[in-house]
C-alpha cells in the first residue's frame, strides 16, 4: 500500500499490486513524497474501503468520501462500516485526515463533530466498554472537502497503552466537545516475529491541558517527553535514540511551515540519524497547538520462544 502526499486532489484507488492512497496535503521536504507499506497480497473492495490483505496476515485499508458538514453522520458511517470489515480482526492502527479540521459547522469545531461521529459508532459496534478496543490513530487537517482514512488490522492480539502523564483521550472533559477523542495513545504487537509499536499523534498535552502555545521549541520538548513516556510502556526503552536495536519512522505535522528549520535541528539532535521522517504542513486537531509528530518503530532483532 502506498500513501502519497503533496497531491492536488485526494482519491483512493485499488490497482492489481496494492492500493494506492492521494492526499493533498503540502510536504515540507521534498524528498518525502510518499509514505509505503511495503507488502503484497490479495486486493479487494468492501464497505466502500479498498483493501490488501496480505501474505503476512494483515489487513491494509483505505477510503476516500465527499463530505456533508457537519462531519458526524458521514464518519459515523464509514467507521461502522470499518469495524464490519475488520470484525476477526484486531485493529492495531487508524490514520485520519479530517477536512479543515478546526473549522466550524453548526456552532461545532469540525474535529468535534468528527469526534463525536467516530465514538458513537464505536459505542454502537462494541458497546459502552467500547474503550477497550480503541487503537493507536491520528486525527489531523486536510485543507479538501474529502476525508480520509486507512488502517493496519491483525491477527494476532494486540496491547494498547496510555500515557502515565496525560488523561487518555477518551476520558477528556466535556470542555473538549460532545464525545471524547476515540484512540489508545499507542499499540503495540508482535507480528512474525518482530516487535511493533505504534505511536499515536502525539502532541504538547500534559494531563488534558495544552503547552507550550506559541513556543514551537517548547512544543516539541513536551511532545518528545510524552513519546518517550508512551513507548517505555510499549516496551521500547530509549527507543527513540537507540538506532542498533530498531527502526524508525517519524512523520511530522506543523501548522506553520516557517517552523520547519527550527524542528528539523530539533529532530537532529534528538532521532536517529536513521530514521525516515516525513514532513508534513497541516493544521493540528487543537488550534492552539503547532505540531503533532507519530511514528513506528520496529525490532530489528527477531524475538525467540524457548522449546517446551
Amino acid at each position: 500500500m502506498s500513501i502519497y502526499f503533496g497531491q492536488k486532489q485526494t482519491c483512493c484507488i485499488s490497482t492489481i499490486n496494492g492500493v494506492d492512497l492521494y492526499l493533498k496535503i503540502p510536504i515540507l521536504k521534498e524528498e518525502s513524497i510518499s509514505h509505503y507499506q511495503e507488502e503484497r497480497g490479495k486486493v479487494y473492495s468492501k464497505q466502500n474501503f479498498h483493501l490488501l490483505e496480505t501474505d503476512t496476515q494483515k489487513l491494509i485499508g483505505a477510503s476516500t468520501q465527499p463530505i456533508n458538514y457537519p462531519l458526524e453522520r458521514t464518519i459515523f458511517d464509514i467507521y461502522v462500516n470499518l469495524l464490519k470489515l475488520t470484525e476477526g480482526w484486531n485493529l492495531c492502527r487508524i490514520w485520519n485526515y479530517v477536512p479543515y479540521i478546526n473549522d466550524k459547522s453548526r456552532g461545532l469545531e469540525n474535529y468535534q463533530s468528527f469526534c463525536k461521529g467516530r465514538s458513537l459508532a464505536f459505542e454502537h459496534f462494541y458497546g459502552a466498554d467500547f474503550e477497550v478496543k480503541l487503537p493507536a490513530g491520528t486525527g489531523v487537517g486536510i485543507a479538501d472537502d474529502t476525508y480520509a482514512i486507512y488502517f493496519i488490522a491483525v491477527k494476532e492480539n494486540i496491547t494498547n497503552v496510555e500515557n502515565p502523564e496525560q488523561v487518555s483521550a477518551y476520558k477528556y472533559p466535556d470542555r473538549y466537545g460532545p464525545r471524547s477523542p476515540s484512540f489508545a495513545r499507542g499499540t503495540v504487537v508482535t507480528l512474525n516475529s518482530e516487535h511493533i509499536g505504534y505511536l499515536s499523534g502525539t502532541a504538547s498535552i500534559k494531563g488534558h491541558e495544552s503547552i507550550g502555545q506559541g513556543d514551537i521549541g517548547r512544543q516539541f520538548e513536551v511532545t518528545l517527553s510524552n513519546m518517550n513516556l508512551v513507548l517505555e510502556r510499549m516496551g521500547f526503552n530509549k527507543a527513540l535514540k537507540d538506532s542498533t536495536l530498531y527502526y524508525h519512522t517519524f512523520t511530522i505535522y506543523l501548522r506553520n511551515p516557517s517552523d520547519l528549520p527550527v524542528i528539523q535541528q530539533m529532530v537532529e539532535n534528538n532521532f536517529p540519524n536513521s530514521a525516515k521522517v516525513i514532513y508534513l504542513n497541516c493544521d493540528i486537531c487543537r488550534s492552539e497547538l503547532d505540531i503533532e509528530i507519530e511514528a513506528t518503530i520496529t525490532t530489528k532483532t527477531t524475538i525467540t520462544t524457548k522449546k517446551k
